[in-house]
């Protein structure tokens, strides 16, 4: 009866875990990249009307270049940034960037100040990195640990996106 009552119970235990994980899961969905299509707050062309005065002409120019530069900024947390990216339109999901940029590899050491993620992941936050609607969540995640311009704590425009 013992041995019942047991099993029983890490059945119940063992189905208990299994929706818990389940209930965690991230859709592959939510890592593709948005696109320009993507319904967001904002898009960064927004941002470029109200912050740098952005002509319609500038807007057209703009268009042109699929990129743009995102800059952290002095201050910055890997929950602003993750924010930001999402409420302009660069990411689907919070969860599904914060997962990639914590199981994504960091090949090169952040500098002072750079903000930690996952075990050993660093983003620079005064530094520059070309980014893309049209990057998935993996892509974004390795641009952010990988491939940031550092301009150091001197040479900071004080905007977060430039064309």
């Amino acid at each position: 009866m013992k041995k019942i009552f047991i099993v029983v119970i890490l059945i119940i235990i063992g189905a208990v875990g299994v929706i818990f994980i389940n209930s965690n899961k991230i859709p592959a969905e939510d890592f593709k990249a948005p696109g320009k299509s993507w319904s967001s707050s904002k898009k960064v062309e927004d941002y470029f009307v109200e912050k740098l005065r952005f002509t319609q002409s500038d807007l057209e120019r703009q268009k042109q270049s699929e990129t743009v530069d995102f800059r952290p900024g002095k201050g910055s947390t890997l929950d602003a940034i993750i924010s930001n990216l999402n409420y302009y339109g660069f990411i689907r999901s919070e969860k599904a960037l914060r997962y990639a940029l914590e199981n994504t590899e960091d090949k090169t050491q952040g500098n002072q100040g750079s903000l930690s993620v996952g075990k050993n992941g660093s983003i620079d936050i005064v530094a520059s990195y070309r980014i893309s609607e049209n990057m998935t969540a993996w892509e974004l995640a390795d641009t952010l640990l990988n491939k940031g311009h550092y301009f150091g704590p001197s040479d900071e425009y004080g905007y977060m996106f430039m064309p």
